[in-house]
């Protein structure tokens, strides 16, 4: 995709200086978002802008100000299926990240940009990719209190401690402690790879989908962390105007955007979930993990 070099000039928006490096930044996940639509358009596979990119199609037509990066999501099905298609489709410079891909447990997946840095985590190898990216959270079904039993929402917890809590959980067993789940399949789990519990806990997820009015990213639905939304909401998507380019929003954003932020129309000012982040849209990754004394200025 072509970008205007007026794009990348500083420019203040809603009160807020946005730089050249970040305007940098927003440039590199564009380029992200262009190829993965191009692969969900490739597969059939329906995305939509989430949680601040949502907010920013709606309200500013491109990214928030203060914001730095872009979340999407899928519902379960198409998540799986990009899953299988992503090793084949993201090559060089891109990399699909997961847990069957890097060791680490997020519930979710990012795609990368090898050649910038996006770096979270000082501590990690130079194999360990660390690009700019963009968040692919997967949508399950979530409690409803009709067809979907908190029951049901107790089993996906049960499982997904042993994925994230093993040495507690095997703990608690032990001592006698009852859940939801059978101590029996939970210890049978806790001896399997920390790969394949997740690939179960994925399993579990898929085999209920489709079958509630709710639906949510079910490890914040397990944490309590946000509140589900009703399926009908993504019925049908919309593009919408994203800085130079378009991106795909869910019919109901108005309901879901209420939900996340209140009244979205009043603008507050707050850091990005990735403030910490220490990103450089000029430089590979590997650079900072060979040379991590160079890691000082987190300011974009």
């Amino acid at each position: 995709m072509g970008v205007d070099a007026s794009f990348l000039k500083e420019e203040t928006r809603c009160g807020f200086l946005v730089t050249e490096k970040r305007k940098k930044i927003w440039r590199t996940e564009l380029g992200l978002l262009e190829k993965f639509d191009e692969v969900c358009r490739k597969y059939h596979l329906t995305y939509f802008a989430e949680y601040g990119s949502l907010l920013g199609a709606v309200r500013h037509q491109g990214f928030v100000p203060w914001d730095d990066d872009i979340d999407l999501m899928m519902f379960r099905d198409d998540y799986m299926k990009l899953q299988e298609i992503a090793p084949v489709e993201f090559t060089e410079p891109y990399f699909f990240q997961n847990t069957y891909t890097d060791l680490i447990v997020w519930g979710f997946s990012k795609l990368r940009d090898d050649r910038t840095t996006g770096i979270e985590f000082t501590d990690m190898s130079p194999d360990f990719h660390q690009g700019i990216f963009l968040d692919i959270k997967p949508f399950d079904d979530a409690p409803d209190g009709k067809n979907f039993s908190a029951n049901i929402l107790g089993v996906q917890q049960d499982v997904w401690q042993t994925v994230v809590n093993s040495e507690n959980m095997r703990r608690y067993l032990s001592g006698g402690v009852q859940f939801q789940v059978g101590s029996d399949i939970l210890m049978d789990l806790l001896n399997l790879p920390v790969r394949e519990r997740f690939r179960q806990f994925e399993i579990l997820n898929l085999s209920h989908f489709g079958t509630s009015e709710r639906v949510n990213f079910i490890v914040s639905e397990i944490c309590k962390r946000s509140s589900s939304r009703r399926r009908e909401w993504y019925s049908e998507v919309i593009y919408m105007p994203f800085e130079y380019t378009k991106i795909p929003v869910p019919v109901g954003y108005d309901e879901i955007l209420k939900i996340h932020y209140g009244n979205y129309q009043n603008y507050v000012q707050n850091g990005s979930t990735h403030e910490h982040t220490f990103f450089d849209p000029d430089v590979p990754y590997r650079y900072y993990m060979e040379h991590p004394e160079k890691i000082q200025d987190y300011t974009i």
